[in-house]
């Protein structure tokens, strides 16, 4: 019996053809790949939907004994609080969903920091990324869309979480058999850090199109108790200010270097500049604004000694964008920085020791265009 219903205008009902799967690359692990976001993360939390970045397709298990390649992870995912998402996709016709993918999924989560560290991990999400025609930084962006994000602390997030087993197990099935259910209810009732969640997506065809629907099984309400017991790793965001950012600053960096910082932020702020202090975990970061041309950043800098221009954030209006394009010619020819050609959509990172003995440069940068912007408005 069909179990999807599409309602005519005259309110009839034509129930949906349902489709099996007989390929499982191009049937289930395709339409994953190119549409992820058929991981249902607003059921996965309600309260904070999950988003999802791709670190990669058929993800390698080396052997600890060999170092060879032993199996494959169909996907590994991440999301926005940096925790490890171990996808397997398999038929409902596959009897192994049935059985030793339980325990190769179980293997993964117990040595999962045996296998990759945050180094191939980084590389390999910046090859997927790549793939997509964006840089690694523009993916952490959209999956932190209102948070600054430093990628080294990101993927360093990534590996702490996976040391500590608090990871994502996830089976995506067309159909889900009941023994695989009451195994992943028994083991995310009992597991305090790695949840154990199975997906039925569910296809079927209308006309020329194919319809999926997503449902998540494993997370009841007596499982989600049992993960609110434990204390997350990740931490609590923290509120920066002046004195917090700079003596976090001061401890990693050299004077040389907090000098440069201080000059940067002390001339924003004489231009009038809007600072907004981050909120993350283990750095601070100052954000830029000159509302009169955009009210979105227009830079960064982290306790790090990082520099981020937010190319990808000034658009929508022209005078934003004439802003956009003068500060990344600008960039290019007096601070000597390399910007990508598609900087319209890119936030270029450059770390302390490419900026720092130009900050004079780059204030004066600063100090021009924003005499010339203001000209321009008279």
């Amino acid at each position: 019996m069909a179990n999807a219903y599409i309602i005519e205008k005259d309110g009839s009902s034509n129930s949906l053809e349902r489709i099996r799967c007989k390929d499982e690359e191009r049937e289930l692990q395709l339409i994953l790949e190119k549409n992820p976001d058929l991981l249902p993360g607003e059921q996965i939390a309600p309260d904070d939907p999950r988003r999802w970045l791709q670190i990669a397709r058929e993800m390698p298990v080396p052997d600890p004994s060999t170092g060879t390649d032993r199996w494959n992870i169909d996907f590994f995912f991440v999301d926005q609080s940096a925790i490890p998402t171990f996808i397997e996709c398999k038929r409902f016709e596959d009897t192994r969903s049935r059985r030793e993918v339980v325990g190769q999924m179980l293997e993964y989560a117990a040595n999962g920091h045996y296998y990759w560290d945050k180094e191939m991990i980084r590389d390999l999400a910046e090859k997927s990324a790549q793939k997509n025609g964006i840089s690694l930084e523009e993916s952490l962006h959209k999956l932190q869309p209102d948070q600054e994000i430093a990628v080294d602390i990101f993927f360093e997030q990534v590996e702490n979480n996976l040391r500590e087993g608090q990871v994502r197990l996830v089976f995506f099935l067309e159909e889900a058999p009941m023994e695989l259910k009451s195994v992943v209810d028994f083991l995310n009732k009992q597991m305090e850090r790695s949840e154990v969640l199975l997906v039925e997506a569910r296809q079927y065809k209308h006309n020329d199109m194919k319809i999926v629907v997503p449902t998540l099984f494993g997370y009841t309400e007596e499982a989600r108790k049992v993960k609110r017991t434990i204390t997350i790793t990740n931490g609590k965001r923290k509120n920066w200010d002046y004195s917090s950012f700079f003596a976090d600053a001061r401890a990693r960096l050299p004077e040389k270097s907090v000098k440069a910082i201080e000059k940067l932020f002390n001339e924003c702020k004489s231009l009038s500049a809007a600072i907004v202090w981050g909120t993350g975990k283990t750095a601070g970061s100052f954000l830029v604004r000159w509302p009169h041309i955009c009210n979105r950043t227009a830079l960064t800098v982290f306790s790090l000694g990082r520099l981020e221009f937010y190319f990808g954030a000034l658009k929508g209006s022209e005078l934003a964008e004439s802003f956009r394009d003068r500060l990344k010619d600008l960039v290019v020819s007096k601070l000597g920085l390399s910007v990508p050609d598609d900087y319209q959509n890119r936030y270029p990172t450059y770390q302390i020791a490419e900026w720092e003995n130009k900050v004079d440069i780059l204030v004066k940068i600063l100090r021009d265009l924003l005499s010339e912007f203001q000209e321009a408005g008279s």
